[in-house]
């Protein structure tokens, strides 16, 4: 029994054994050291972070490159809008003295030489001028840089020919700019295309700035370790290593901060515009983009506008010498401004000029001719954005109408105007002498004035004044100094008595005490400006003397509803009471709404709405407006031509008969006008080409014991004084014919039967043969 046991006690305490075994073993396997713990701890969050950071890095770069590219292809900068001048425009025949010309070519920065060699240069002999005019990007097309040869005959232009001696039908010189309207950002440029800028300024530039720019991915190590060692050896900042596209990175992107973070962002961005872009665009946009100076508010960038700034001429024709300075001042534009600081500028000009002549730019000659020029630079001239003001508010108020999305107008936009700068010179000296003048009368002070010039062909304004100070930029007293238009209103009266038929320039209108009762019994008693009475008298006299009591009977005769009408159709847009009062000028306009009037009167009869642009194209040319020239025919010719012929004898015997003292051998037509008690002196005339307006009264609308005859036309004739004006040369319409008039009938008679005249009349209304009754 013993034995049977046995076995069965050693089977069941073997697993025992081996439990404990395990046990035992499983004891003695090795503890991991804290140490090592740490490590993988510290592993594992350091991979986690870098990889947050390549995310993060990966997700900035994205955002660096899409801001990058939106910007850098969009509008880089907000540009302002290029205003120009009407461009000088020359064909055969001409009506044009050589002076003129000059005038125009000294305003446009030219300079008269023995012989032509390259644009901006014109050569003047007794009867002609030889230009080798600019290339321009006109907003009908680019037209090339070329020689045109003008010859005069007396006031007229003669000939045009090209430098091959070809006749030519027309030519015109480039616009003069005469305002950079500006915006926002407080920065001026003017765009120049890579391939406009010379080779010379280019390479000198990467001389100077960045010799490997064509090379280096957008960040050179080795100009970065170079100003390193550099400054390191000097003690301070002696020298930078960013390379031109680093500049522009911080220039466009970036502020001028210094610190670590702002230096990396320069780089990260430099590496992205390297990439993105080839050089030539990197280098473009940074001579567009590179600051030079500072006039007035605005920041001067780039260095078409700095050749201008520093210059007065394109980028183009710069001498050696003048690269060379612009180039130096890249280093500090105020540090080295040659206004200020002329020996410093000079020394760092020197210095590039020196780098020129080493890199074989330039030879020994020409570096040695450099050296020896003082920096001369143009004289700074006023604010562009000052220069005209009564005009630019013009264009500005056209310009929001014309282009209401402010981010077209800052993309650059070049506005083509109907401005003349001899004219608005004129108009300008004109205004600033004549009210002095005017004043030395007794208790005459304190006088404003306001004056417009329009391009009767056109209907486009070329010249506006808007107060005494010709500079002030404020109150336009063109636009909207509204004011009684007096005796202005006569030629309305009479067109309208002409086209009912019952009237001719001879027929007798009475000159008699009047009377008119309105609806409410109230008693209107005009009266002459004399207080005198002439019974019956010619209307053309009446009308060239400026007589009141005839008017009114004639305008009465018509109906004052159709003398409103006139006026409509003359180009008065707004309201007019139709009161008996209105035949003497109880309507309220502005200076500009006169010269809408008159134009369309001095344009036989076609109106068109009076505008100050011709054209805008975006800064690469495409038209965005273009001024539609065509007209409407509201008058018939016959009526107009008698009331055109009235307003010629105002000026050679009526009320301005002291224009024709001025200008016995040019016909000019126009009419005075005075409202009550002398509060406004108004003159309107034209010659073949242009109406203008003239009025002069007090802010106050006191009395300024001025008639029109003695103040407005006193301006008017100052300012066609160094003017080139062209008599009038009417067409006589078939509906016309001359007839020999008796002053004391009316009627047409034969020479010889009391005081006869001879004066248009309605071709049907011509007798061949007529008796002579008296």
């Amino acid at each position: 029994m013993a034995d049977k046991k046995t076995p069965a006690k050693k089977s069941s305490s073997k697993p025992k054994a081996a439990s404990k075994k395990t046990t035992a073993k499983r004891s003695r396997t090795p503890q991991v050291p804290a140490k090592t713990s740490l490590l993988r701890k510290l592993w594992s969050i350091f991979w986690k972070l870098s990889l947050a950071v390549i995310v993060a890095m990966v997700l900035y770069l994205i955002y660096l490159d899409a801001k990058i590219t939106r910007q850098f292809e969009g509008n880089k900068w907000q540009l302002p809008a290029q205003v120009y001048a009407r461009a000088m425009s020359f064909y055969p025949g001409q009506y044009l003295s050589q002076q003129e010309v000059i005038w125009e070519l000294n305003r446009l920065n030219y300079s008269s030489v023995n012989k032509l060699s390259r644009t901006g240069q014109y050569v003047k002999s007794a009867n002609s001028i030889k230009v080798y005019r600019r290339e321009f990007e006109f907003y009908d097309g680019l037209e090339d840089a070329h020689v045109i040869e003008l010859r005069f005959s007396g006031q007229k232009l003669a000939t045009i020919k090209d430098k091959f001696g070809r006749r030519l039908n027309n030519a015109r010189l480039e616009p003069v700019q005469i305002a950079r309207i500006g915006n926002d950002s407080k920065q001026d440029r003017e765009f120049v295309p890579l391939d406009k800028f010379p080779p010379m300024l280019k390479d000198t530039l990467l001389v100077v700035e960045d010799r490997n720019f064509y090379q280096h991915h957008g960040v050179s190590v080795w100009s970065i370790m170079r100003a390193l060692y550099s400054n390191i050896k000097a003690g301070r900042t002696v020298q930078g290593g960013s390379t031109l596209t680093q500049q522009l990175a911080k220039n466009i992107y970036l502020t001028r901060e210094r610190s670590l973070v702002r230096k990396f962002n320069e780089a990260l961005i430099a590496l992205i515009l390297d990439y993105r872009y080839s050089k030539d665009e990197i280098l473009e946009a940074y001579l567009n983009e590179v600051y030079l100076g500072q006039s007035y508010n605005q920041g001067v960038h780039g260095m078409g506008l700095a050749a201008e700034f520093y210059f007065s001429k394109p980028v183009d024709e710069l001498e050696y010498d003048q690269i060379a300075l612009l180039v130096a001042m890249v280093k500090g534009p105020s540090y080295y401004n040659p206004r200020r600081y002329s020996e410093r500028a000079m020394e760092r000009r020197d210095l590039v000029l020196r780098l020129m002549v080493e890199n074989k730019l330039i030879d020994t000659r020409e570096y040695r001719a450099a050296l020896k020029r003082p920096i001369d630079i143009a004289p700074m001239k006023d604010s562009l954005q000052k220069s005209y003001p009564g005009y630019l508010e013009l264009v500005n108020r056209e310009l929001k109408r014309l282009l209401p999305d402010q981010q077209v107008l800052d993309a650059g936009v070049r506005v083509f105007t109907y401005f003349d700068l001899q004219k608005q010179t004129a108009m300008e000296e004109s205004v600033e002498a004549s009210l002095p003048y005017l004043e030395r009368r007794p208790k005459t002070e304190e006088l404003e004035a306001a004056m417009i010039s329009v391009n009767v062909e056109k209907g486009g304004v070329s010249a506006l004044v808007a107060g005494r100070d010709v500079r002030y930029f404020g109150f336009n007293r063109v636009l909207d100094t509204k004011r009684n238009i007096g005796s202005l209103v006569k030629p309305a009266v009479y067109l309208s008595a002409f086209e009912s038929g019952q009237f001719n320039v001879a027929t007798l209108v009475d000159d008699s005490p009047l009377q008119v009762t309105n609806e409410q019994g109230k008693v209107w008693q005009p009266e002459n400006f004399d207080k005198q009475f002439r019974g019956p008298m010619p209307l053309y006299k009446a009308f060239s003397n400026s007589i009141n009591i005839p008017a009114v009977n004639t305008g009465l005769d018509v109906g004052v509803d159709k003398v409103a009408d006139t006026l409509k159709r003359l180009g008065v847009e707004g309201r007019i009471d139709q009161y008996p009062s209105l035949l003497l000028g109880a309507l309220e306009l502005s200076s500009f709404e006169v010269a809408q009037l008159y134009t369309t009167l001095a344009a036989d009869g076609q109106y068109r709405e009076l505008t100050s642009i011709s054209a805008l194209t975006d800064s690469v040319g495409k038209v965005l407006y273009k001024h539609d020239v065509s007209s409407q025919k509201r008058f018939d010719d016959a009526s107009i031509y008698m009331t055109k012929y009235a307003m010629k004898r105002v000026t050679k015997d009526g009320t301005a008969k002291r224009l024709n003292a001025h200008f016995p051998s040019i016909q000019l037509a126009g009419k005075t006008g005075t409202s009550n008690e002398l509060r406004d002196s108004w003159f309107a005339g034209f010659d073949q080409n242009t109406v203008t307006v003239a009025w002069i009264g007090r802010d106050d609308n006191k009395s300024t014991g001025l008639t029109g005859s003695v103040g407005a036309l006193e301006a008017y004739i100052r300012y066609l004084k160094p003017l080139n004006p062209e008599a009038i040369a009417d067409t006589r319409p078939a509906s016309i014919r001359w007839a020999f008039i008796n002053e004391e009938t009316g009627l047409q008679a034969p020479p010889g039967c009391g005081k006869v005249v001879q004066l248009p009349i309605r071709a049907s209304e011509f007798e061949p043969r007529p008796n002579c009754q008296r």
